[in-house]
């Protein structure tokens, strides 16, 4: 199982956001799709962060804290590029889940975006699926289910 590509276990296609997304509907987005992040990318799809559900929920509560009736109240709302985080862990759909599941332990994060190069801009990476611990779960439980049944044969 370790030896299994990324790209056989991740979710394609990505829900994704762009810096200028206000951050309650990135929210709403995470609410309605039943997801933890979401990859932030620029015009040409290429990932300039990501924003978790920690961050959005903050930053829910810090404008739930703002007075519209302050005279420095100048309705301007948070977005993700207010709340987004920048350096953003990474992999490729080739790496192993093994791999994988190294960086996970390493970095401490549960999702990571799986990213490619840009053929047209190398040094832009695109976003082509996200894996999770849960995905890496689902492998798990598949493997397990399928070794139970042949052994019930």
């Amino acid at each position: 199982m370790h030896r299994k590509r990324v790209r056989e276990i991740m979710h394609a296609p990505v829900i994704t956001v762009t810096p200028e997304t206000l951050a309650a509907e990135a929210a709403a987005l995470l609410e309605e799709h039943g997801i933890r992040r979401l990859p932030v990318v620029d015009e040409q799809g290429h990932l300039i962060g990501i924003a978790t559900h920690t961050d959005l929920v903050e930053a829910e509560v810090a404008e739930s804290q703002i007075n519209p009736y302050d005279p420095a109240f100048d309705e301007e709302w948070l977005t993700v590029q207010d709340v987004m985080t920048e350096d953003v862990v990474t992999i490729g759909p080739e790496a192993t889940v093994g791999e994988l599941v190294q960086l996970m332990l390493e970095s401490k994060t549960s999702g990571i975006p799986v990213v490619e190069p840009d053929p047209r801009a190398p040094t832009k990476l695109r976003v082509v699926g996200m894996v999770t611990e849960t995905d890496i779960f689902r492998m798990i439980l598949a493997g397990w289910q399928a070794e139970d049944a042949a052994a019930h044969e």
